[in-house]
């Protein structure tokens, strides 16, 4: 990987915890890619280890990183799905999307579809999940995943 003198001497010793394949993979990989008007590339992408959204800049060959930390304000254009389990009510919302519920449908008993402004499902908040689903496995077949980020406990 290509990087700048700046990348190594400030933004590296900065923000030691920032490993430069994160950068690589991110820029293998975005889940977005946007240049910049002065030519420069950003990227952006989920790292798990951080738990966060890296945002990595490389000059205007696309190849040599010159910038790169996390990104506070990142949304993943709301194409983003999460899986939340609370074990003290047995309770699991799947996020399908990333906005506002302004509505929802009980669909059966304790189990309600949560829709947004433009009449979409945003997610789907099901009780007693335990006593419904299998909660110990997840598999996961022929998904076009970017980014998967598991976290238990």
């Amino acid at each position: 990987m290509k990087t700048t003198r700046y990348f190594v001497e400030q933004v590296l010793r900065k923000r030691p915890y920032i490993l430069p394949e994160w950068c690589e993979q991110i820029i293998q990989q975005p889940l977005k890619k946007e240049a910049q008007p002065d030519g420069r590339i950003r990227y952006w992408g989920y790292v798990p280890e951080l738990g966060r959204y890296l945002r990595v800049a490389s000059l205007e060959d696309g190849e040599t990183v010159h910038n790169a930390f996390p990104d506070r304000k990142f949304q993943a254009g709301g194409k983003l799905m999460r899986l939340s389990y609370y074990p003290e009510t047995d309770s699991l919302y799947i996020e399908l999307r990333e906005a506002a519920s302004v509505d929802s449908i009980e669909i059966a008993p304790g189990v309600v579809v949560d829709l947004g402004a433009d009449g979409g499902m945003v997610g789907i908040d099901i009780d007693h999940a335990g006593e419904r689903l299998s909660l110990e496995r997840l598999e996961i077949h022929n998904l076009p995943l970017r980014a998967l980020a598991a976290q238990s406990g």
